[in-house]
């Protein structure tokens, strides 16, 4: 079984190119939306969705079948089509030196593979088998969607502003070790689930303040 290396990609302004417009296809283009990819789409049919998204400018849809070549000069292309025998002549046009490649439920044809996940805003947790099986990453995603809530969007959009302004603040490095571990105290997350964040942000940056003109 292959060894995959875990990185997050930065996908924004990447020509991304996937081949089918089922339910599958549906998924994959809509995470790769949401990282801010450049999307075209190759198939016959699409999904409603995967049409409202054509129309509101989100992605680009051609209207046939694969055409020999069609994945040239693409970042990353996904193939989630129904024919296996299409799916691997895909495969061995894709320059494996330039190009990543994800075929749907068959890792042995991927250079990557997309883990199970879930997203809070800034925090995004991955879980991955490396293919063993699909279905215990998703029972363990279901299991930490339980532990992490909407409510670390809110906190992680908190701590990203107040890591930002302490950098500011020209405080020496255990002052600013001090507080960025502060942020993370129990206190301190349940007050921005309450909904006391501008509270809690005006009360530390008032605190760093007085520290710092003492010095």
């Amino acid at each position: 079984m292959k060894a995959y290396y875990p990185m997050f990609v930065d996908m924004r302004n990447r020509s991304c190119i996937v081949i089918g417009g089922g339910k599958v296809a549906e998924r994959k283009i809509e995470k790769l939306i949401e990282a801010g990819a450049y999307v075209t789409v190759i198939s016959p049919m699409i999904t409603e969705v995967i049409g409202h998204w054509e129309t509101e400018g989100k992605l680009v849809w051609y209207k046939r079948r694969y055409h020999s070549g069609d994945v040239s000069n693409y970042f990353l292309v996904i193939i989630t089509t129904d024919s296996p025998e299409l799916n691997r002549s895909i495969y061995q046009e894709v320059n494996h030196h330039t190009q990543l490649v994800n075929i749907a439920d068959v890792p042995e044809l991927c250079t990557f593979i997309v883990p199970s996940a879930i997203s809070r805003a800034n925090l995004q947790i991955a879980i991955s088998t490396h293919g063993a099986s699909p279905g215990l990453a998703k029972k363990i995603r279901k299991q930490l969607e339980e532990t992490y809530g909407e409510e670390y969007g809110e906190y992680t959009h908190f701590l990203a502003e107040m890591r930002e302004w302490i950098l500011q603040q020209n405080l020496d490095r255990p002052t600013r070790q001090f507080y960025f571990a502060k942020l993370l105290e129990d206190e301190i997350f349940m007050r921005i689930q309450k909904g006391e964040r501008l509270q809690t942000v005006q009360e530390i940056k008032r605190e760093i303040r007085e520290k710092r003109d003492v010095h």
